[in-house]
């Protein structure tokens, strides 16, 4: 029987695109009736282009955007956003780095002066590169080094992959941050700043032919510049199970990642796999969660994620073991489950409840301009197609339990598990005090 909520839902936006004469993409698609506007620059730049040595930029510069460019001096940006009544922030991923300011619509032309500004001119000295380099430093400081098993996931991306654009983190190395030179820092602007290299998202109450005259009047005279080929590597097949023990001053109990590489985003394995996603760890009725940490008390806590990327994905579940479980019951439990749905597969009605939570989570991503710009802004930079959302949606929900339980029967396997366990540090005076 057809799905009534399916067979009606329209997940279409509505969209149009140019190419300015410097390179630039823009995307616009006027959303009548919010009036609101977003402004979305979505920059093919991310950690996993960044080689050895020289890793952390790509975040820095999400710093160094907003420390003034020719015509907006520092601090100015969130001065001006805020003065007229818009938010404002700027996101690096492994795979591309965000900025975006949604404001009123009739403020159209203050997001596109400030992004054009920055993308023609922005400024670059020895202090700024000084401040932001040490401003990164401690944000490490505070969300990584000082945050209970935050190092740990950092540790589980090392494992699980060889090549190096994956293996690093975001945020990088600080030893690389301090040896970064300013020419290094204006030579990455110029490289990966290009118009060419960036797509443009105007996403609100706005009429298209209006939109993209604006757009062209704040950017066409921001200079073509020469675009990176683009970046292609290749990650070495998995060979079998990997393990690794750390060890956490500031974790309170033991912890568990099981991680597994899968296909990269778009495949059909990755669509299968976000259905299992949903199935083993979405909310308390989860198969996982509900058994684990409900059912049978060995977890505290447990989560099951797939971490989308251009390149191979990873599928994880991290868990926090309950006082006077084992690290190896506990995943002894997590793989007996696994091995039981990749034998089992998934039942009607968990993949009636997974569908209709993917139907769920596809409506929020089209109900706000931001939302809708961030959807176009990935497709478009990651497949050159900014309007695959709803394919890619109409692909999961044609999905049948067979075809769910193959790809974990495929995927899910010892040869592509890396597993990293998490051991409090006892502190020095309680041991002497025990």
């Amino acid at each position: 029987m057809e799905d009534p909520i399916s067979s009606s839902l329209d997940l279409e936006i509505p969209f149009h695109v140019e190419r300015l004469a410097n390179g630039l993409t823009v995307v616009v698609s006027p959303q009548r009736g919010i009036p609101l506007v977003t402004v979305d620059v979505t920059y093919d730049v991310g950690s996993r282009v960044e080689p050895a040595g020289k890793t952390g930029f790509a975040h820095l510069f999400e710093h160094l955007m907003f420390e003034g460019s020719e015509n907006v001096g520092k601090g100015e940006h969130f001065r001006l956003v805020a003065e007229a009544g818009g938010s404002m922030n700027g996101t690096t991923s492994e795979d591309r780095t965000d900025y975006f300011e949604t404001l009123p619509a009739e403020c159209l032309d203050l997001g596109l002066f400030l992004e054009s500004d920055r993308m023609r001119s922005l400024v670059l000295t020895q202090e700024k590169l000084d401040n932001q380099r040490e401003a990164v430093k401690e944000e490490k400081r505070l969300r990584v080094d000082n945050q209970p098993y935050a190092s740990s996931f950092e540790a589980a991306d090392d494992l699980a992959y060889d090549a190096f654009p994956y293996k690093h983190s975001v945020i990088g190395s600080m030893d690389d941050l301090g040896a970064a030179s300013l020419d290094d820092a204006r030579d990455f602007y110029r490289r990966y700043y290009a118009p060419g290299n960036a797509l443009l998202a105007v996403v609100g109450d706005v009429d298209a032919g209006d939109a993209f005259r604006r757009v062209k009047n704040a950017f066409e005279e921001v200079p073509p510049r020469e675009t990176p080929p683009p970046f292609a590597f290749e990650e070495p097949a998995p060979t079998g199970e990997r393990r690794r023990e750390v060890t956490d001053k500031h974790a309170a109990m033991p912890a568990l990642h099981v991680n597994f590489k899968v296909k990269e985003r778009r495949h059909p394995d990755f669509f299968a796999l976000s259905v299992v996603e949903r199935i083993l760890g979405a909310g308390e009725s989860g198969r996982l969660w509900r058994r684990l940490v409900k059912d049978e008390s060995l977890a505290l806590s447990l989560s099951v994620s797939l971490d989308e990327r251009r390149g191979p994905s990873l599928f994880r579940v991290f868990a926090l073991a309950r006082p006077g479980v084992t690290l190896e019951r506990l995943e002894a439990e997590i793989l007996l489950d696994l091995e039981r749905f990749a034998a089992d597969g998934p039942t009607q009605r968990e993949m009636e409840r997974s569908r209709r939570m993917i139907l769920a989570s596809a409506i929020r991503a089209t109900q706000t301009t931001q939302n809708i710009a961030f959807l176009l802004s990935a497709y478009g930079v990651y497949d050159g197609d900014p309007g695959l959302f709803p394919r890619d949606i109409e692909a999961v929900l044609a999905l049948d339990a067979a075809a769910v339980r193959e790809a974990a029967e495929r995927l899910l396997v010892a040869a592509r598990r890396s597993v990293v366990t998490v051991v409090p540090v006892v502190p020095e005076d309680s041991r002497e005090a025990a």
